[in-house]
C-alpha cells in the first residue's frame, strides 16, 4: 500500500500497542445503522416487527438510508424495581427517581496529559431551569463544590453533553444537549432538599427548553436498551447495576449474568420509552438519542451516536464522563478518559510520522444495498455506495491515510444528502471507475449468511480483480471481526469500540499500513474489530464462558503506546 521512498532508522524505547462507529445507527445504511440506535437493521435483519424499526437518527447518522441494512436497535427490559419510587414534581413531567443501593466513592488519581513523541503511556415544586444564553452549554470547566466530589469532571472535546455541580449542594446536573434533557443527580446518602428548591434555570445550569429528571445515585436495576452504553458501564465497574440488557449484547459477562439469572434480555420497543412501556420496568432505562415520542423521566437518553457522527473518536470516548455520575464513578471516568486520550494522541503522532515516508494511501468505505420495499418511505431500487460519512473520514485521516472521497476520484460527482456517492445497480461502470482508484476498501454491505472476499467482489459486480488495486493487494476489510454466538447475532463493532478510541485508531492504522507493525513499535497489537477478508477472515466468537468474574470491572483492551525517535 505505498512504496517506501526513503529509509529512516527508528529507535524504540519499549512497549507494545493495540486500537477503528458508526453505531449500528451509523451502520444503518452502512449495514444498516442502528444497533441500539444502531441496530436498526430495518426491516432488515429480519426484524421489522419486534418493535425494532429503523430510526430516523440512525438513517441520517452515517448518511445511510437503506432500512434493510439498518441494524435493529437493541433494547433491554424486565428491570427489578427495588425500592424505587417516582414522584411527580411539576407540570413539565419533572420527576424524582429514587433508586436503591449504596454509593461507593473511589478516590483515584487523574493522569496528567502531556503528549509528546518520546513518551510511553500505559493503558490502563421543582423548577425547570432556563439558561440566559448558550454560554452555559458551552462552558467546559465544572464549578467545584468542596462538599460535592473529589473528582469534579470537565468536558474536553465532546459537543453534546455537559456536567455541572449545583452550588451549595451535593448534586450534579448532567445535560444531554442533543436531546435537550437534564438529569439532576443527588447521592442517596445526601439531602436533596436544597436542589429541589433551587431554580436551576435562573442559576444558568439548565436551559428553559430542557426536560428535567431528578434521580438518586448510584442507580441500580437499570435497563440498557442499546448496546452503545454497555462497555462504558462495564469499564466504570458498574455492571452489577444492570438488570436488563439488549438482546444484541456481545459482552461475555452480561451474557453470563443472563445465564445465571442475574439479568434478563430487554424485549421492548427501543423507540418507545413512554410511561406506558415502563410500567413493567420500574428501574431507570438508558436509551439512545433516536428514541422518540413521550419519553418518561425514568429514561436516561444519551447521544453517543450523534457525537461520533459529528465529532471525533475521542469525543465519543469522552461520554464515559456522562455516564459516570449516574453510578458515582466520576474518578474512574476521568482516569479512563485521560489514559485513552494520551494513548490516542501517541498512536496518531506515530502514524503521521510513519506515513511521511510512504506514498499516500486512498481508502474507500463501500457497500452494496439490494432493492427492497417495506412500504411508503422504505423503498429502494438498490445501489452501490461510497460513503462520505464524517466519522469515517476522521478515522482514516487520523490513521494517516486519505479518504477516497477527498480525492479527484469523485470529481464531478454529487453526494446524496443521505447516502454518500450512490450508483444505481445497473451503473457498474461508474461505480467501478471510482472503486478502481482505491488502495484499500472497507466493506459495510449487509450479507446474511456471512461475508467472504468472493461474495463481496461478486456483490460489487467485479469479474476481473486484476483491474482493482485493493483486490490485487488483498486489502479488503470489514469491521465485524467480533460477534456473539446468539440469534439474532450481535456485532461487537456496535458495542465495545465507543469508549476505547485509542484501540479503534490502532486497529485502523494496522489495517491501512501493513508495514507499520514490522517497521515500528507495537508488533503485539492484535486486531480487535477489523478483519482482512483475504488474509484473516475468521471471526472471534464472544461467549459467556469467556467471563471469569461478572462483578469485576471490564479491563481496557489497550496496550501501551511506545513512541519513537529518529536517529
Amino acid at each position: 500500500q505505498g512504496r517506501l521512498r526513503s529509509a529512516v532508522t527508528l529507535v524504540v524505547t519499549t512497549g507494545a500497542a493495540r486500537g477503528l462507529e458508526v453505531t449500528r445507527e451509523e451502520q444503518v445504511g452502512a449495514r444498516g445503522r442502528g444497533r441500539d440506535g444502531e441496530r436498526a437493521e430495518a426491516g432488515a435483519r429480519e426484524g421489522g416487527a419486534r418493535g425494532e424499526v429503523l430510526s430516523r437518527s440512525e438513517r441520517t447518522d452515517e448518511r445511510m438510508t437503506d432500512p434493510k441494512q439498518a441494524y435493529m436497535v437493541q433494547g433491554e427490559g424486565d428491570v427489578e424495581a427495588g425500592a424505587a419510587g417516582v414522584v411527580s414534581r411539576s407540570s413539565r413531567r419533572t420527576k424524582i427517581l429514587l433508586g436503591t443501593g449504596v454509593a461507593t466513592i473511589v478516590i483515584a488519581t487523574t493522569l496528567a496529559l502531556s503528549l509528546t513523541l518520546g513518551v510511553e503511556s500505559e493503558p490502563g415544586s421543582a423548577h425547570v431551569a432556563t439558561a440566559t444564553g448558550d454560554e452555559t452549554l458551552t462552558t467546559r470547566q465544572i464549578e467545584t463544590n468542596p462538599e460535592w466530589s473529589k473528582c469534579a469532571l470537565s468536558v474536553d472535546v465532546a459537543q453534546y453533553f455537559n456536567i455541572s455541580a449545583v452550588p451549595g449542594t451535593d448534586s450534579t446536573v448532567v445535560l444531554n444537549k442533543h436531546n435537550e434533557r437534564a438529569y439532576v443527580l443527588t447521592p442517596r446518602e445526601a439531602s436533596d432538599e436544597a436542589v429541589l428548591k433551587a431554580n436551576l434555570t435562573e442559576s444558568g445550569l439548565v436551559p428553559a427548553s430542557y426536560s428535567v429528571s431528578y434521580m438518586r445515585t448510584p442507580l441500580e436495576n437499570v435497563t440498557v436498551a442499546e448496546t452503545q452504553l454497555i462497555t462504558y458501564v462495564e469499564l466504570l465497574g458498574a455492571r452489577s447495576a444492570i438488570a436488563s440488557y439488549s438482546q444484541y449484547a456481545t459482552s461475555p459477562c452480561l451474557m453470563k449474568m443472563g445465564e445465571e439469572g442475574l439479568a434478563t434480555n430487554f424485549s421492548g420497543n427501543v423507540y418507545d420509552f413512554s410511561g406506558d412501556q415502563l410500567q413493567t420496568q420500574p428501574g431507570p432505562v438508558f436509551v439512545g438519542y433516536s428514541a422518540n415520542g413521550d419519553i418518561a423521566p425514568e429514561t436516561v437518553q444519551f447521544a453517543v451516536s450523534m457525537e461520533q457522527r459529528e465529532g471525533s473518536m475521542l469525543a465519543t470516548s469522552e461520554w464515559i464522563k456522562f455516564f459516570a455520575p449516574f453510578f458515582g464513578k466520576e474518578c474512574e471516568a476521568q482516569q479512563i478518559y485521560d489514559s485513552v486520550k494520551e494513548r490516542y494522541e501517541c498512536h496518531k503522532a506515530k502514524a503521521a510520522r510513519f506515513a511521511q515516508d510512504f506514498d499516500p494511501i486512498k481508502v474507500a468505505v463501500v457497500s452494496k444495498s439490494d432493492a427492497y420495499d417495506y412500504g411508503p418511505g422504505y423503498q429502494s431500487d438498490g445501489y452501490f455506495k461510497v460513503s462520505d460519512a464524517g466519522y469515517w473520514k476522521s478515522y482514516v485521516e487520523d490513521a494517516a491515510a486519505t479518504p477516497l472521497v477527498s480525492t479527484e476520484a469523485v470529481e464531478g460527482l454529487t453526494a446524496t444528502p443521505t447516502g454518500g456517492y450512490q450508483f444505481q445497480l445497473n451503473d457498474t461502470a461508474g461505480f467501478h471507475a471510482v472503486l478502481s482508484q482505491a488502495d484499500i476498501v472497507i466493506d459495510e454491505s449487509y450479507m446474511p449468511g456471512g461475508a467472504t472476499a468472493e461474495k463481496i467482489l461478486e456483490a460489487y459486480g467485479i469479474t476481473d480483480p486484476s483491474q482493482f488495486k485493493f483486490a490485487q493487494s488483498k486489502a479488503l476489510w470489514r469491521v465485524d471481526r467480533r460477534v456473539n454466538d446468539k440469534s439474532p447475532m450481535g456485532d461487537d463493532w456496535f458495542e465495545s469500540r465507543y469508549p476505547e478510541a485509542d484501540v479503534l485508531l490502532e486497529d485502523v492504522i494496522f489495517a491501512l499500513h501493513p508495514n507499520y507493525s514490522g517497521l515500528i513499535l507495537n508488533p503485539k497489537h492484535q486486531l480487535t474489530w477489523l478483519r482482512n477478508m483475504y488474509k484473516a477472515p475468521q471471526q472471534e466468537i464472544l461467549t459467556a464462558s469467556m467471563c471469569e468474574d461478572v462483578s469485576a470491572p471490564q479491563p481496557l483492551i489497550a496496550d501501551s503506546c511506545t513512541s519513537f525517535k529518529l536517529n
